[in-house]
């Protein structure tokens, strides 16, 4: 069972702005205020995508290599992934490759190149997972993120902590002004998507080079997903 934690932020914005009314009556006084909300989830799920990358002399070679280490990496993907939507397969990338020798560009193979991209929905078995990708001949892991499979409905419910933290603050200054807050004549709202506050979950690459490790790395433990949302309120003051 998932477990969150929700708090809003207050801002108080005081302002008692006279916008132009009707024409033949006095201007409107309106109040507007900014209220912050924000939910804060533990990741359920991690997304990965491993590539499978060989040049040979012969193109043949090459498709029959990429295609040995994606048979090797679906056959265990399917293990810790077994949802019907979890495991992902691009089609095969083939082209020419060359390289500068004393300064002329010479042909150096074919290269055949595919995707696998994983979502591992049981995130305890993702450290095993990775121990055994690691032990095929895949080129490199590369975009592993951590997300949630309610994002819509959490945003949303930071949207309604937004709101409700604008009207409160709306009532707090009115009540500091010693006047009564009216119809609400307009809201609108910003939502984020999940973040560990520096943006989105961390993506991160892995490099294999005879099995070291190279690229930025990545972290066995995912940190908190933040949904921020900025609610701006204005209303009528009677």
């Amino acid at each position: 069972m998932t477990s969150y934690v929700r708090y809003a932020l207050p801002l108080l914005t005081a302002l008692a702005a006279c916008q132009a009314g009707p024409t033949t009556g006095p201007p409107l006084r309106q109040v507007r205020s900014v209220g912050y909300g924000s939910v804060t989830v533990y990741p359920d799920y991690a997304e990965l995508t491993v590539d499978a990358e060989f040049t040979r002399p012969k193109l043949k070679d090459a498709v029959a290599e990429v295609q040995g280490v994606v048979d090797q990496v679906l056959a265990l993907s399917k293990r810790y992934a077994p949802g019907p939507n979890e495991v992902r397969v691009s089609s095969t990338s083939s082209n020419k490759e060359f390289g500068y020798v004393r300064g002329k560009e010479v042909f150096t193979g074919f290269n055949s190149s595919q995707s696998v991209t994983v979502r591992v929905t049981d995130l305890r078995r993702l450290p095993p997972y990775l121990e055994e990708l690691l032990a095929t001949r895949i080129s490199r892991i590369k975009d592993l993120s951590y997300g949630h499979s309610r994002a819509d409905s959490l945003r949303r419910e930071a949207d309604v902590l937004a709101l409700a933290d604008a009207v409160k603050t709306a009532d707090k200054m009115c009540a500091a002004l010693h006047v009564r807050r009216g119809a609400v004549l307009e809201a609108s709202d910003s939502s984020s998507p999940e973040s560990n506050g520096n943006g989105r979950s961390h993506s991160a690459d892995i490099e294999l080079y005879s099995k070291s490790f190279g690229g930025r790395g990545f972290k066995m433990s995912p940190e908190l997903l933040r949904f921020d949302s900025t609610c701006s309120l204005t209303s009528a003051l009677e």
